[in-house]
Order: structure tokens, then sequence, then C-alpha cells
């Protein structure tokens, strides 16, 4: 998954921030399905996975909304978090330099883990349908590997 953060009124907006803007809910989308494309055909590749060229796009678009969910989980799970810090008035999330609290560190993590697992569950249950059940696990194990949102961890600040 690839994302920038978003300038709105000269302020940048967290990485994450991405899913959750309609108006760039379809750039990061179009980018996703080119990239999503990419990883799944390496793992047919890898694994000797023969399909026709319409099974492809059919599970390529399967595969593309069940990144996208969990990518909006991962931003959802991270907003939340910055909500309970706002109310509460405490430090554990920094959006813009997210290494700056060991908390912080830690949430960014799990957000990627996160949504590495929703991609895992909700691709080998996807995938159970249009391959083997031994192919879909190891094409979902490497989707998810390959597909969880890494630039969450890259911070505003290294952009801008």
């Amino acid at each position: 998954m690839i994302c920038v953060p978003v300038f709105l009124n000269s302020t940048a907006s967290p990485i994450f921030m991405y899913y959750l803007l309609p108006p760039m809910i379809g750039i990061a989308a179009a980018i996703n399905l080119v990239l999503d494309a990419l990883i799944f055909s390496l793992a047919l590749l890898f694994f000797n996975v023969k399909v026709t060229l319409s099974h492809f796009f059919r599970t390529l678009i399967g595969l593309w909304f069940v990144n996208m969910i969990a990518n909006s989980a991962a931003s959802l799970f991270l907003a939340l978090i910055g909500t309970i810090s706002a109310k509460y008035r405490l430090y554990l999330i920094d959006y813009y330099t997210i290494y700056s609290s060991p908390f912080s560190t830690i949430s960014f993590l799990l957000a990627v883990l996160l949504a590495g697992l929703i991609i895992y569950w909700l691709g080998s249950f996807y995938l159970k349908g249009h391959f083997s059940q031994k192919q879909a696990a190891r094409v979902a194990l490497v989707f998810a590997f390959l597909a969880a949102p890494y630039p969450f961890l890259i911070p505003a600040t290294f952009l801008y």
C-alpha cells in the first residue's frame, strides 16, 4: 500500500488519514489496485498456480476489497487511539513523529499487524472459493505479508 501525507490548508495530515478522507480514498484505491495486482501475480507465479485471465481479475477485485477493508480498519484503530488520547488529554500517540514514544511506536506497529491479520483472515476465507485450501492459505499469507500497510510506519515529518 502506498500513501502520502495529505495537505489541507497548509497542514499535513498523517499518512494513515489517507484512508479516512473521502476525496483521497479514490487515489489510495487506485494505487492499491495496481500494487495488489502485482502482489497477487507474484504469489500465483511463486506457487505455480494457473488461472484464466477472467478468474484472475475476479479474484483480484475481491482481494483488493479485502485490502481496502484492512487498511481502513487499521486507520480507524489509530484514529480511535488518537480520539481517546484527546478526550482524556493523554499523550498516547503522535501522528507526525510516530517514534516519539514507545506507546506510539507500538500502536503503529499494532495497526500494521492488525491490517496484515485481517488481510490474511479475510483473504484466505475469500480464496477458499477460488483455490484449494492449501493454495488459498499460501496465497493469502504472501498477500497479507506483502500488502500490509507498511507506509503507516513512515512518519509524516519524514516526507515534508
